[in-house]
């Protein structure tokens, strides 16, 4: 028997050889396919709801809660892109945009922009029906920002620039093999304590507290499509 056992061991890896081969060559088509769906380069452009989140700190009567919450509500949009150097892991550049305006009846308003310019560590999970991802990202970046109030017959002109960090999650479904929409969730924070006053006749410099900053933390909602 103990003369037989090399040709025997022989003859079954030999056997395994087909099966092997036949396994790897289903392989490919659906790593190939994956690659297809899920390319590294990708480009973005979004829109829709923001939040800011910043506290009045003070007791307001209806008509200025009521210009609160226009200040505090406006649109973010946007685009970003990104490239996955690694299947689940990659790396973006985005910008986003936040406008809001709000006014009352005794000549006070305020046209607010917020910006962002960031870079983007992105994990990426796959799901079942390949056709869809979850992304889920770091961002880190400059946010300018500029403040345009008119007070009776006076106008203001306050900007600034701060760093600021946040984090979003989405969800992309692909409809064809280069284009995809998209449901994304993001949180921005940040607050600027130096900030520049113009006037038609000056420019002032404001240094300000802690408690006196300007929050620009903010959370918005947008829907997107995406170029792959």
């Amino acid at each position: 028997m103990n003369k037989y056992f090399p040709f025997l061991l022989l003859i079954f890896c030999l056997s395994w050889l087909p099966l092997s081969a036949q396994v790897e060559w289903r392989k490919e088509p659906e790593e190939a396919h994956q690659e297809e769906v899920f390319p590294k380069w990708s480009f973005g452009l979004n829109g829709g709801y923001g939040y800011r989140l910043f506290r009045s700190g003070r007791r307001l009567n209806a008509s200025n809660k009521n210009y609160i919450k226009n200040l505090k509500s406006g649109i973010a949009f946007g685009g970003e892109v990104s490239y996955f150097k690694w299947k689940r892991v990659g790396f973006g550049l985005k910008y986003e945009r936040y406008q809001s305006k709000a006014g009352d009846d005794k000549d006070l308003s305020e046209d607010v922009t917020v910006q962002h310019f960031s870079g983007s560590l992105i994990h990426r999970t796959f799901l079942e029906n390949n056709k869809s991802t979850v992304l889920a990202s770091f961002l880190l970046g400059y946010q300018p920002y500029q403040n345009k109030t008119v007070a009776g017959a006076e106008q203001f002109t306050f900007t600034g620039k701060t760093m600021g960090w946040g984090f979003s999650v989405g969800i992309e479904h692909r409809l064809t093999n280069k284009f995809a929409l998209n449901l994304t969730g993001s949180a921005m924070m940040g607050a600027v304590y130096r900030l520049k006053r113009e006037t038609e006749i000056n420019t002032e410099v404001l240094r300000l507290s802690k408690d006196n900053s300007v929050d620009l933390s903010r959370v918005s909602l947008t829907v997107g499509v995406r170029f792959l």
